[in-house]
């Protein structure tokens, strides 16, 4: 099974069926190139490494992901799934990143949330991907471990990678901002998820998902306060 199709199920298992086989809407250069002209006010701060296309036509949703061959070769000459080093975790990142945001944009527009464009969509989007980041990373660390279980140690470690290697930076103030927001909001939401016994997490995050941005950062903000 390829890694996409494998973290792809491993995404719909927990969280819903899109019925979509992702394999089938990856895009290469020339139409990455295409597309990003076509992009909004932002599209030329966005990284090249990884993106993923979203347009609403004709009453249907239009996806596309698009991975650098960097991210690829990477990937297949040290591959996440015979573990997780230093050295594959940046291109996995990237790669699950624009996979989670092209499975959540499905289920919602499923769902009837077909404002793709607004701001408050592209926010649930990145708090998502923050958290799911997260939570697939330990899945990969804790594989090889005895009893498959995390060590403190391996829990400092991706909340470094995940929370604390971005940057920020962004030409826009208003992309900072989101970008600051939603690591934020993320990181604080999986601290206290980590505090719950196990047998709620997984009810807790399907009901999370379901959330819209602004019940989803009220909730976080209750929840830690």
């Amino acid at each position: 099974m390829t890694l996409l199709r494998e973290v792809q199920l491993l995404l719909e298992r927990t969280y819903g069926r899109t019925g979509l086989n992702l394999e089938e809407f990856l895009i290469g250069p020339a139409r990455l190139r295409e597309l990003a002209r076509e992009g909004g006010p932002y599209a030329d701060q966005m990284s090249h490494l990884g993106r993923v296309f979203l347009r609403h036509q004709n009453g249907q949703l239009r996806l596309s992901i698009y991975y650098d061959p960097q991210i690829i070769t990477a990937l297949e000459q040290n591959s996440p799934q015979h573990g997780l080093n230093d050295a594959n975790v940046p291109p996995f990142m990237v790669f699950l990143e624009e996979l989670d945001h092209a499975v959540h944009a499905a289920l919602k527009y499923l769902e009837g949330q077909t404002d793709i464009y607004s701001e408050s969509f592209v926010r649930d989007l990145e708090l998502q991907a923050r958290v799911d980041l997260y939570l697939i990373l330990k899945i990969y660390c804790a594989y090889f471990n005895p009893g498959r279980r995390l060590s403190e140690a391996d829990r400092r470690w991706l909340r470094a990678w995940v929370f604390d290697s971005e940057s920020f930076g962004y030409d826009s103030d208003a992309l900072q901002e989101r970008y600051r927001d939603t690591n934020r909001l993320g990181r604080r939401y999986v601290s206290w998820l980590e505090r719950l016994p196990a047998a709620r997490r997984t009810a807790e995050i399907r009901r999370f998902r379901r959330l819209a941005y602004e019940q989803k950062r009220q909730h976080i903000l209750t929840a830690t306060a």
